[in-house]
């Protein structure tokens, strides 16, 4: 690793080494470990034993990205999905802006040859009204406490949320029927039953739809597709069912940005979250030396800047962060 490249990573180490806020689930002896390093290697089936080995892991290794199992297992560090021993898995789901018709990333030609993609506030604003209505759906029609549900935002573009219930049932739910809790909550199949759930008690699509129609009673303005669109979510139906998934460690660092992987305790810190500077734990600021030239000016949240190819300037440590992670700038 160059000396600038390196300094990136001392910046990262920096934070790694003092933050004493991870969160990790209180059985994570049961779960594997992953990791992508600055270089996009993944290094998988890791397990560790306290809160101090894992510390030492991100100092000394200062990955990107830092990632858990949802699923438990027996022998999590085993090299074999099939050795591993599968317990059961917590329930999760992805809501990616990425996938809403309504988010348009911001894309910025560099020359030579290159871009940067940067997600907008609105963006995240589109995703945190569906993470809303899956935090409503999964009370209200599941039943989950807030105390069963830990959702958070990933540092990027988009919200992630973990159902650990205290009925166990949830947590030996197969692939298959998990899909058919995507299919509820997506609104696929009018009739389509969810198997096994809380006192067995069975959910019917027509729930939501009674929802929608509710609405439509009360707002005839509203048309019959924008009162679906207002019940159910669109999360990625190919996370849902994936017993093997991986969950980001809160307050680690997403290697797209630089921002934490932020916990929203509750509702009402949904509603008020609004994607910010402060997600960044780099304040200070810091030299870089730009590996290309924008076409005009790149913004950033509400930073604004014109890079030059080769003409160190000094920003804001988190902008200095966001642009070497995406290989825009080196570190100085």
């Amino acid at each position: 690793m160059s000396s600038v490249g390196s300094n990136l990573q001392k910046l990262l180490r920096e934070y790694y080494r003092t933050s004493s806020e991870f969160l990790l689930p209180e059985d994570f002896i049961l779960r594997e470990f992953a990791f992508q390093t600055l270089s996009g290697a993944f290094v998988r089936h890791l397990s560790f034993q306290n809160v101090a080995e894992f510390r030492e892991f991100l100092v000394k290794e200062t990955p990107k990205n830092s990632y858990y199992s949802v699923a438990l297992y027996s022998d999590p560090a085993a090299q074999k999905i099939e050795d591993k021993g599968y317990i059961f898995a917590e329930l999760f789901f992805d809501i990616d802006v990425d996938h809403l018709p309504e988010c348009n990333t911001v894309e910025y030609q560099l020359v030579p040859e290159a871009s940067l993609s940067v997600v907008s506030e609105g963006c995240v604003e589109v995703g945190k009204q569906e993470q809303l209505k899956l935090l409503d759906i999964l009370t209200y029609f599941f039943g989950f406490s807030m105390g069963e549900i830990r959702m958070y935002f990933t540092g990027h573009r988009g919200f992630h949320t973990l159902v650990r219930p205290r009925d166990e049932d949830w947590m030996k739910l197969t692939s298959r029927q998990r899909r058919e809790l995507v299919d509820f909550i997506k609104l696929r199949k009018a009739e389509k039953v969810v198997g096994k759930g809380r006192k067995a008690r069975s959910l019917k699509l027509t729930a939501l739809y009674a929802r929608a129609l509710k609405l439509l009673e009360t707002d005839p303005t509203m048309g019959f597709d924008e009162a679906l669109n207002s019940v159910k979510v669109e999360i990625d139906e190919l996370v849902t069912p994936d017993l093997t998934k991986l969950a980001r460690v809160v307050n680690t660092l997403n290697g797209k940005t630089g921002f934490k992987v932020t916990l929203l305790h509750s509702e009402s810190e949904l509603v008020s979250f609004t994607i910010t500077p402060h997600l960044s734990p780099f304040r200070k600021e810091v030299e870089v030396r730009p590996l290309f030239s924008s076409k005009g000016e790149v913004r950033i949240l509400d930073y604004a800047l014109r890079l030059v190819k080769g003409r160190n300037v000094v920003v804001p440590g988190w902008v200095a962060v966001y642009l070497a992670l995406n290989g825009v700038v080196e570190v100085v």
